[in-house]
């Protein structure tokens, strides 16, 4: 007999916007779940002072806009604080304690209609931890974590709302952990003191259904593509002066970037300053719609950061047939290999100079249908949900009240 659906409930810290893709795995995760006959909703909560209400109405801006998916929206938990509360005596406890009441009434009144989720899903700690804390509690509802941050050497991003050891106890607390990569499954279990199971992001239908271009491709001329937003972290200066390097006068070898950011202008005077501005392509941000047509017409995807959790545009690549260079940047390590890739330093110019010409060399050794169906056995929206479902009815199971009794089992 086929196991009971469940009900999701997802709190995240960050969603789709336009022009913004960040959290955009939260939005397919969810669609996915859907799609396997679940019931999700997704919490966005927001706190917004009198003074940020009236700016953002005076302007005509919507407090939030969220994109949604093709199946969910998400529940839009605009807060807007009308007392004046920097005037009391404790001002952030104040605001906290109102910013809770208005929570805690918005679940209720989704309760009522929808009945109570079996989980909660917090995505990232970088923020709202609290609030996922305080909902648990409050409803008795278990919750499971996924962290997608790149951390440095700390945790040091704590909203004002919370205490850091308050956020270590929210996180000690989920009934299950979950990291994008194996390097940050053990990263963070050492972090924050407590086990994380590694489960990867999932890839949308977008890239799996699409028809895959004729292969083999024509190298005349040849394209490596990079996808990312313009932020440091992401290291394009390395990978534009490792391109120079190499391909400097070669008209038959090109660099595409595709993203927008606050390097912008430094990037693009880099390009000018070393003549590049006839092989390289500044594209700005695009749709994804654009990105597969992108993917589609390139021969190399090249991720160029310092640090990944995961890398969504890699494993986007493989499923487009391929093959990717990459820095070893933790994430993409999972599964970036010599049949579907190659990998450099990270900040070397000129090892990546070396590895791009490596790549170029040996395009043709690749099979890109062997690429795209090994990525697609690993990240398509139905093996993710399937694994987060198990994911959910183990934590629901720990955090029963008979769970372990009887057997001597914690």
């Amino acid at each position: 007999m086929p196991e009971k659906k469940l009900h999701i409930a997802i709190i995240s810290t960050w969603y789709p916007t336009p022009g913004d893709t960040g959290g955009v795995f939260v939005r397919d995760q969810a669609d996915a779940l859907i799609d396997a006959g679940n019931k999700v909703a997704i919490f966005m909560f927001q706190y917004f002072s009198l003074m940020q209400w009236f700016q953002k109405k005076i302007k005509g801006e919507p407090l939030t806009h969220w994109i949604k998916g093709r199946n969910v929206a998400p529940i839009e938990g605009n807060f807007v604080n009308i007392t004046p509360t920097r005037f009391l005596s404790n001002p952030l406890q104040s605001q906290k304690k109102a910013f809770f009441n208005y929570i805690e009434k918005t679940l209720r009144h989704y309760i009522e209609l929808n009945g109570k989720p079996d989980i909660i899903h917090h995505h990232g700690v970088a923020n709202y931890c609290y609030i996922t804390a305080y909902l648990s509690k409050t409803f008795n509802i278990p919750y499971v974590i996924t962290e997608h941050t790149v951390f440095t050497d700390k945790v040091s991003h704590f909203t004002t709302y919370e205490t850091k050891e308050e956020r270590l106890e929210m996180i000690q607390h989920a009934a299950i952990r979950i990291a994008v990569s194996n390097f940050h499954a053990e990263y963070n279990s050492q972090l924050f003191h407590v086990p994380f199971v590694m489960l990867p992001n999932m890839i949308n239908n977008d890239f799996a259904n699409v028809p895959l271009p004729t292969f083999p491709k024509s190298t005349n001329p040849f394209y490596f593509l990079s996808v990312g937003s313009l932020a440091r972290i992401k290291r394009h200066d390395i990978l534009i002066e490792a391109f120079a390097k190499t391909f400097k006068g070669n008209m038959q070898v090109h660099l595409n970037i595709a993203g927008n950011g606050e390097l912008w202008k430094e990037l693009t005077s880099l390009v000018n300053s070393l003549g590049m501005q006839a092989q390289i392509h500044l594209l700005g941000y695009i749709e994804t719609s654009e990105i597969i047509k992108q993917m589609d017409s390139s021969h190399v995807i090249v991720i160029s950061s310092e640090k990944e959790s995961f890398s969504m545009v890699a494993a986007e690549s493989l499923f487009r047939g391929n093959p990717v260079l990459t820095t070893r940047c933790k994430g993409p390590e999972d599964f970036i290999n010599d049949r579907n890739g190659l990998t450099c330093e990270p900040n070397d110019v000129g090892d990546m100079a070396q590895k791009m010409l490596d790549i170029h060399n040996k395009y043709s050794s690749f099979t890109p249908l062997k690429i795209a169906e090994d990525a697609k056995s690993k990240f398509t929206e139905k093996v993710i949900a399937a694994k987060l479902e198990a994911v959910y009815r183990n934590a629901i199971s720990l955090s029963s009240p008979l769970a372990g009794k009887g057997n001597g089992n914690q």
